[in-house]
C-alpha cells in the first residue's frame, strides 16, 4: 500500500507541474498578458476585450486543473502518512521520518490548494504580477497615476480594484476555513500530549507542533489578506510596482 501510494503521489506531483500546460497547449506569455491589459484599460468600458477575456479563461483553467490535482495530492499524502505512522506504532521506527515527512508535504499541498483556489476564484489578478505585464509601455504607469490622482478613473480601474478586493477576500475565506478545521485538531493533540506510550506521545507532539505551526501560518495569510482586501488601491500599486 504504502509503494502504490507513493507512486501516485509521485504520478500527482509530475501532473500537477506538466498537465495544465500538456491540456491546454502552454502557459499564458507575459507579453501577452500586457497587451491584454492595455487593451483592457484604453477600451474606455468595464467589458474585458478579446485578448485579455481568453487569458482570464485560459488562467482559469489552468488553476482549475491545479485545484483538482493538489486535491488528489492531499489525500494521497494524508494517506500515506497515516499508513507510515501506523506502521510507526506498531514497531517499525524507521518508518517516524517518512511519517513526518508525508505529514508536512500533505500540509504544502494544502498551501497549493490555497493559492490555486485563489487564483482560479480572480484570475485577472493572478495575471497581473507576470514579470512582462509589469513592461508593457506606459499603461502600468497610467494605473499607477490614477491610483494616486483624483477619486475617479476609468471603469477598468473600477473593476480591477473590485477584482483586486475579491482576489484577497478569497484567501481570507480559504484559509480562515482552513484554520477552522485544524486549530481544534491541534489543541486537542497538545491536550493528549502525555498520554499513552513513548510512541504514542512522540506521534501527538509532532502533529501538534506541525498543526501550531501550520494554523500560525494560516493565521497570518488571513490577516494579510484582510488587510489587503481593505485596501485594494495599495495592493495593485504593489502589484504593478517596477521590478
Amino acid at each position: 500500500m504504502i509503494g502504490s501510494l507513493l507512486a501516485t503521489g509521485s504520478a500527482l506531483i509530475a501532473a500537477f507541474v506538466f498537465a495544465p500546460a500538456a491540456l491546454l497547449g502552454g502557459a499564458v506569455s507575459g507579453d501577452a498578458v500586457g497587451r491584454g491589459l492595455a487593451e483592457y484599460w484604453r477600451s474606455g468600458g468595464p467589458r474585458y476585450p478579446a485578448l485579455l477575456a481568453a487569458l482570464v479563461d485560459h488562467w482559469f483553467r489552468w488553476h482549475a486543473i491545479k485545484v483538482v490535482i493538489s486535491s488528489l495530492i492531499i489525500v494521497v499524502f494524508a494517506l500515506l502518512a497515516v499508513a507510515l505512522w501506523r506502521r510507526y506504532l506498531h514497531g517499525a521506527a524507521g518508518h517516524a521520518a517518512g511519517a513526518i515527512g508525508a505529514t508536512v508535504f500533505t500540509v504544502l499541498a494544502t498551501g497549493l490548494l490555497i493559492l490555486n483556489i485563489q487564483a482560479t476564484a480572480v484570475p485577472l489578478v493572478a495575471l497581473l504580477p507576470m514579470p512582462a505585464a509589469g513592461e508593457s509601455g506606459p499603461v502600468p504607469h497610467e494605473i499607477r497615476a490614477a491610483l494616486t490622482g483624483p477619486a475617479g478613473g476609468p471603469p477598468a480601474l473600477t473593476v480591477l480594484l473590485g477584482e483586486v478586493e475579491r482576489y484577497h477576500w478569497v484567501m481570507v475565506a480559504t484559509a480562515a476555513t482552513v484554520l477552522a478545521a485544524l486549530a481544534p485538531a491541534g489543541a486537542a493533540l497538545w491536550r493528549r500530549r502525555g498520554a499513552g506510550d513513548a510512541r504514542l506521545r512522540f506521534l501527538r507532539r509532532t502533529l501538534s507542533v506541525l498543526l501550531t505551526v501550520t494554523a500560525s501560518l494560516l493565521l497570518l495569510l488571513v490577516v494579510a489578506g484582510a488587510l489587503s482586501a481593505a485596501a485594494p488601491g495599495d495592493t495593485l500599486l504593489t502589484v504593478l510596482a517596477p521590478a
